[in-house]
């Protein structure tokens, strides 16, 4: 009866929190540089005692990392109802946060409660293995969106090099251009954080896979996320080996792509999953997609997305799409947003949210209430318009929440520093790159 109680407590304490999150109780996440974190939403890299970053390429593993101090440092700090930095993006969203999403996901699993509260009595070192992994192995990319970075996407990285030797030297901040140097040699990094990280292939890594192949009986979620996941070989090598064994049964997937490489193969490993997740990285509609993610193109990525709708027909497979919302598509993002109505009116029908809008927080000069106060009108007045047209918005409840995030941050004050460091960013791609955004998204105000 102590226990229940203790249980029944614990989860009202965890409901009534502001700050508490499961996933540091349950996750880790790497990106493509190696560093292991608490989730994809953590805002720096974890560094141990002697500070020096918890990472593949320094020898850690998601074994040694899971018990790490910032990790217990995290599980503490959250619990005990303080905020830490790496955290804002998630007190920023609020409800629509993963934070919350979290605590609405397991505040009613008893076994995940059992585990936290456990946690927390052995001073919040973890005994049980992680349930949850976010895998980037690679950089891997075909693709060098306006929002991405050299850290990334391979394609942005060739791209920052290609730029150096034209003018002789640049200067980039967290793997972005954000000046010409021609007065100097290469590239030059603003950011002394970013400042000696690689852009390796970490996902051949043999300790890395033998600690992967340990986790798996334990995983119930693999996230794949990159670079572009459907190009790395690493993936592909998981996602086979799961099946192979018979644990995918009990595993839930997540793969994010961007729509420009899907296959028959790919499809074919989906249905033997306990449920996959294919998540569509696209942000516009015809011309604002091919200018947002550079170079690709709509009629391929709208092919492959209603090819993988037809695969919604097991019941298992579920196709979401996440649209990064920023300056470049929140003018118009409707038009996106009423092709997926017209796709939802087809079937395979959707059963939940078939799309999710995630509001960027970084860069910071591409953040959507940088727009002009007349392109701010413009955007309002068309999401004000989709809320009440919306089907979607009827049929799943909670969505317009993400809707009315969007409205509100369009009312935040403008930065014209920022806005011009945006300016000054697109004009140097769009000299290398022959492209115009004037072209593209002609009711963007660049001035």
């Amino acid at each position: 009866m102590n226990d229940l109680i203790n249980i029944n407590k614990l989860r009202d304490e965890i409901v009534n929190s502001e700050t508490f999150c499961f996933y540091p109780f349950l996750e880790l996440s790497t990106n493509p540089s190696g560093h292991i974190k608490p989730c994809c939403n953590y805002r720096s890299t974890m560094n141990d005692a002697d500070g020096k970053v918890i990472s593949i390429l320094n020898g850690s593993t998601f074994d040694t990392a899971w018990n790490s101090d910032p990790m217990v440092n995290l599980r503490r700090t959250l619990t005990t109802g303080e905020i830490p930095e790496q955290c804002n993006r998630c007190i920023r969203d609020g409800v629509t946060s993963l934070r919350h999403r979290s605590v609405d996901e397991y505040k009613n699993n008893g076994e995940v409660l059992e585990l936290v509260k456990a946690t927390i009595e052995n001073d919040y070192v973890a005994d049980h293995n992680l349930k949850i992994l976010e895998l980037k192995p690679s950089t891997l990319c075909n693709l060098k969106c306006v929002v991405c970075n050299s850290y990334d996407s391979s394609q942005i990285s060739k791209e920052i090099k290609a730029l150096a030797e034209k003018h002789g030297g640049i200067e980039i901040e967290a793997g972005r251009v954000i000046r010409l140097r021609p007065d100097t040699t290469g590239i030059i990094e603003k950011n002394k954080a970013f400042e000696n990280i690689e852009d390796p292939e970490w996902s051949d890594n043999e300790e890395v896979w033998k600690n992967f192949e340990r986790l798996v009986p334990y995983l119930e979620i693999i996230s794949f996320a990159g670079g572009e996941p459907t190009l790395m070989p690493f993936v592909i090598k998981a996602l086979q080996y799961c099946v192979d064994t018979g644990y995918s049964k009990n595993i839930h997937v997540f793969v994010s792509s961007n729509f420009t490489n899907l296959n028959k193969e790919f499809f074919e490993l989906m249905p033997s999953y306990k449920k996959f997740e294919l998540i569509a990285s696209i942000d516009g509609f015809e011309k604002v997609q091919e200018y947002a993610r550079f170079p690709s193109k709509w009629n391929m990525v709208s092919k492959n997305y209603i090819l993988a709708k037809e695969y919604m027909k097991f019941d298992n497979v579920k196709i979401l799409m996440n649209i990064t919302v920023n300056i470049l598509n929140i003018i118009n993002l409707t038009d996106l947003l009423y092709w997926i109505e017209d796709r939802a009116k087809e079937y395979p029908y959707f059963k939940q949210w078939p799309y999710n809008l995630n509001l960027i927080i970084h860069p910071y000069e591409q953040q959507i209430h940088l727009i002009t106060d007349q392109n701010k009108l413009l955007a309002t007045s068309r999401l004000e318009e989709y809320l009440k047209n919306s089907s979607i918005l009827k049929e799943f409840p909670g969505l317009d929440s993400k809707i009315h995030l969007l409205i509100s941050e369009l009312k935040r004050p403008r930065d014209p520093i920022l806005f011009e460091k945006f300016k000054q960013y697109l004009s140097i791609l769009e000299e290398h790159r022959k492209n115009s955004v004037r072209d593209s998204i002609p009711e963007l105000d660049l001035e």
